[in-house]
C-alpha cells in the first residue's frame, strides 16, 4: 500500500510517500503509476522545494507553499490523492 502524508504548515507543505500500491504485477500497476506521474509533476513544478529520498521514503518539503503557482499545483496534488483514495482504497491511503 502507498502511505501519503501531508503537513499543512504556515508557508510549508510537507509531503510523505511510502510503500507499494501492489495494485498488480511492475509495470502493470496503474496505481503506482497514477501516483509516481502526480508526485514527480507536483515535485518538478514547483519552486522551493528539498526532496530526500531515503531508505523507500520519499519526502518533498514546499518552503513556498503559499506561493500561487505552487499551491494551485499542491491543491491539485491533494485532490487527486483523494480520487485515488476513492477509487483505490485498497492499494493508497492518506495518513
Amino acid at each position: 500500500m502507498i502511505r501519503v502524508k501531508i503537513q499543512k504548515k504556515t508557508n510549508k507543505t510537507i509531503i510523505t510517500a511510502s510503500g507499494h500500491a501492489e495494485y498488480n504485477v511492475k509495470g502493470s500497476d496503474i496505481v503506482c503509476a497514477s501516483f509516481s506521474t502526480l508526485l514527480t509533476h507536483t515535485v518538478n513544478n514547483c519552486t522551493d522545494v528539498t526532496v530526500n529520498d531515503e531508505d523507500g521514503t520519499l519526502t518533498a518539503v514546499f518552503s513556498d507553499s503559499k506561493r500561487i503557482e505552487n499551491k494551485t499545483l499542491l491543491d491539485a496534488f491533494e485532490n487527486t490523492v483523494n480520487q485515488l483514495v476513492e477509487q483505490y482504497g485498497r492499494y493508497i491511503t492518506i495518513l
